[in-house]
């Protein structure tokens, strides 16, 4: 189930907490969005894991800033407090899966 992340401070608390974690970034009026939010969500029942955080940025403007985010939606992969991996726009399923399944596999090993 996602966390929604309703601040920047809250953000990085969960990054602190969690030692992988995928961030979703949206906009409230954004079709694809919405579309590609249920589709990372069933994709990370795979991963028990690793917890999903969304960022609305209809809500937290200067998250665009600290994520140096042009456009939505952005889906980033989080190790250790790092950006591992991002998408953004047209997000490419197998590919954002095959990164988290190597990292993933990572902290098991």
């Amino acid at each position: 189930m996602a966390e929604q992340l309703t601040s920047i401070e809250h953000f990085h608390q969960f990054l602190e907490t969690h030692e992988l974690a995928v961030i979703h970034v949206m906009r409230n009026n954004c079709s694809v969005c919405h579309a590609v939010l249920p589709q990372i969500e069933d994709m990370l029942k795979d991963y028990p894991r690793v917890p999903l955080g969304v960022i609305n940025q209809s809500e937290i403007e200067a998250i665009a800033g600290e994520l140096s985010i042009f456009t939505v939606p952005v889906d980033l992969i989080y190790m250790n407090g790092k950006e591992m991996h991002r998408q953004a726009r047209f997000i490419d399923m197998q590919g954002f899966e095959y990164q988290l399944q190597r990292m993933y596999e990572s902290l098991e090993g």
